[in-house]
């Protein structure tokens, strides 16, 4: 057909540089299809996914079928247990019990992720007069998963029922790691069965775990247990995942746990205590060690140059005889308590927690929180970054690694975004999970941004929000040059990240100013901030730009402009409204009447053919076809050449489906290459039209 040349790239009568083309007639953009394999890596793309889903409904299956596996020694039942209290049923636990009854008792309690059997060499080290308990926390690795709460609080509540269950009315308790958490909750609920603390390697006050601040703690917690349902239910472990140390039960531990009252509680201890530190634990930093000396005045230290974290196994001979000889201190009266610490330690430690004398990372848990810093911005950047810049406000952190591990951390995420576009391609985008994440809307203004500004658009979106996303992975999906787009990103990385870690940082310098407009509270004043920066971030900095001065324009009226809000917010109201009209005149289908020609009067699922088809009468309206998807892609093709050579209608076009709403599925399609894919890809029933450029208008009427 003569029409057909109309279809060909750069025979539509478009200027250079229009949608269809990329800027200086070079590589394709968004809108040209990939080369001659598109269609091959489509249908590797969906065998992949067809295995998958078969692997993983098989690692359903044997996960359902294959018995848990069962620990070595007795079981205990215990009651479940909340931070609050009792809760309904029961958790099946293992446990340990060796030694005379009558004997002085020494309880274990272990760290997360962690089990009773990493006090194994310990127990054979003790010597066979004192009793020895210990027990596998309720909702961890060797216990049933039924526990509802797995903080230190509940397991704290657990542990004492455990000692009853045992006959056991005090004991001395042992804390490694999260378990100087649940010893700390113990003697709180319970003063009279506690008679001493040992703290082996413990955790203790909130403000020396990760990045100083409950709530940043929570929410990377919070994130971290997201990625771990993700990995239990999304990848087929055929079960194994329940049953290795970084398990589920590890991952809720930390979410369950507040630390915040911990500080108090060493405050007001005044039983014997033990605290045993290795200098270069990379876990708990060992200057939460020295805070928690100075909060318990009377508190034995020991600091072990050599050592790290790993204590049970690592300083198992010396702990034994030191735990021995401090039990029977302890059970002859002779270890010291509050009354017995001297004037200086007792004024040291009432003095308010400085966070100046918080001393900065060093060696390995530096290497630590820098590796740490630079994965969290995978999961996020903006909080990455206001985590650094508040280590950096406490002198935790300098400013220039902070700033770097953030920015290593943003290139790396982004660099995997830009080579999932240039092995996906654009196909992929309009499939799930992709589309879950990658609007369609702001990937065409992407495409058309991109293929006007070519490589300056890696660079600007940077500093726009939302379009970081669809921008990096478009530019792989249109073959950027890997070289091209690393230099842009860089270079605003650079510029970037220094900012907003700078922003944090101020604000936590400032800190203490903004408690004071919060009565107090510094928790009020973290959030007051973090929200601050989260403002300047997605609005401030945005106004620096032409393109971000128009996303926020455009952002504002989507929401000031109703019929843009989204269908979460648009449609309830709609819905009663419609529930309520059809009590009032005693008939749920009264709205139908509205458009009596077309089925349910256009509520949903209505026809865009058949609404055509009405309409014949009009011959500038009609200018459509109508494609099967249960046709031949050559019969869909043949149609659309075929109405396209009748109408003499040029690039670009319109193709959607035709049963859709609210934009649903829409694509501008440029030129002949493009309309092909598209057509051949077609998986619902759809129409296709005359573009028609300039604004679109909606129509509502009562």
């Amino acid at each position: 057909m003569a029409q057909d040349t109309n279809l060909e790239p750069g025979a539509t009568g478009e200027p250079p540089g229009a949608p269809g083309t990329a800027p200086g007639g070079g590589a394709p953009g968004l809108s040209v299809p990939r080369s001659d394999g598109s269609g091959s890596t489509g249908r590797w793309l969906k065998r992949l996914a067809l295995a998958y889903a078969a692997l993983l409904a098989l690692s359903y299956l044997v996960w359902a079928l294959r018995p848990a596996p069962q620990p070595p020694g007795p079981q205990i039942e215990l009651p479940n247990f909340t931070a609050e209290g009792p809760a309904a049923g029961t958790v099946e636990t293992g446990y340990e019990d060796r030694g005379p009854a009558g004997a002085p008792t020494l309880l274990l309690l272990h760290g997360s992720p962690g089990r009773r059997g990493n006090f194994s060499a310990l127990l054979e080290a003790l010597p066979s007069d004192l009793r020895v308990l210990s027990l596998d926390m309720p909702g961890v690795l060797h216990s049933s998963a039924s526990a509802p709460d797995v903080s230190i609080r509940a397991h704290a509540r657990a542990t004492l029922d455990f000692l009853d269950k045992r006959g056991v009315e005090r004991a001395h308790v042992l804390g490694f790691s999260m378990g100087g958490g649940v010893a700390l909750e113990m003697q709180s609920m319970a003063p009279d069965r506690v008679q001493s603390i040992v703290f082996l390697a413990a955790i203790g006050v909130q403000e020396l775990e990760l990045f100083g601040s409950y709530e940043l703690n929570h929410a990377v917690h919070g994130l971290q247990l997201v990625a771990m349902h993700a990995a239990r239910l999304l990848t087929p472990h055929f079960g194994t995942f329940d049953h290795i140390s970084l398990n589920l039960g590890y991952g809720r531990n930390f979410f369950d746990t507040d630390q915040r009252p911990l500080r108090g509680m060493l405050e007001k201890l005044e039983i014997p205590m033990w605290i045993v530190h290795g200098e270069h634990d990379f876990l708990v930093p060992y200057a939460a060690a020295l805070e928690h000396r100075r909060l318990v005045p009377h508190a034995e230290f020991t600091g072990l140059p050599e050592r790290s974290h790993f204590l049970p196994w690592s300083w198992t001979e010396p702990l034994a005889a030191g735990l021995t000889d401090f039990v029977n201190r302890v059970e002859a009266g002779e270890a010291p308590t509050r009354a017995d610490a001297t004037p200086e330690r007792l004024a040291a430690a009432a003095k308010p927690w400085d966070p100046a004398s918080a001393p900065p990372y060093a060696g390995v848990m530096l290497g630590v929180m820098l590796l740490l810093l630079a994965a969290s911005t995978l999961v996020s950047e903006d909080l990455a970054c206001i985590g650094a810049g508040l280590l950096v406000s406490q002198g935790r952190l300098a400013f220039v690694p902070a700033t770097l591990a953030c920015f290593l951390g943003i290139l790396i995420g982004d660099l995997a975004l830009f080579l999932a576009g240039r092995a996906l391609g654009r196909p992929a985008i309009a499939r799930a999970p992709l589309k879950w994440v990658i609007d369609e809307a702001r990937l065409e203004r992407a495409s058309a941004w991109f293929q006007r500004r070519g490589a300056a658009v890696i660079f600007l979106s940077r500093f726009t929000p939302g379009l970081r996303l669809p921008t990096y992975f478009t530019a792989g999906a249109v073959r950027t040059r890997l070289r091209t787009f690393a230099f842009y990103f860089a270079l605003a990385g650079i510029l970037w990240t220094p900012i907003l870690v700078g922003l944090a940082a101020w604000a936590g310098l400032n800190l203490e100013s903004a408690k004071e407009l919060f009565g107090g509270s510094l928790t009020k004043a973290v959030i007051a901030l973090v929200a601050l920066l989260i403002v300047a971030q997605r609005l401030v900095v945005p106004m620096f730009t032409w393109s971000g001065r128009r996303g926020l324009r455009g952002a504002w009226m989507r929401w000031t402009q109703w019929e843009f809000w989204p269908p979460w917010l648009f449609y309830p109201p709609v819905v009663l409204y419609v529930l309520w009209l059809g009590l009032r005149h005693r008939s749920l289908t009264l709205f139908t009447a509205s458009n009596p020609g077309i089925p349910t009067g256009g509520f949903i699922g209505e026809s865009k053919h058949q609404i055509l088809e009405g309409l014949q009468a009009a011959p500038e309206v009609a200018r459509w076809a109508h494609l099967r998807a249960a046709d031949a892609p050559s019969k869909r093709q043949d149609q659309a050449q075929a109405f396209l050579a009748s109408n003499g209608l040029e690039s670009p076009w319109v193709l959607k489906p035709d049963v859709g709403q609210r934009g649903s599925g829409v694509q501008v399609i440029h030129g002949k290459d493009a309309l092909r894919t598209a057509l051949n890809e077609l998986e619902v029933d759809s129409i296709l039209q005359e573009f028609a450029p300039g604004p679109e208008f909606g129509l509502f009427y009562t």
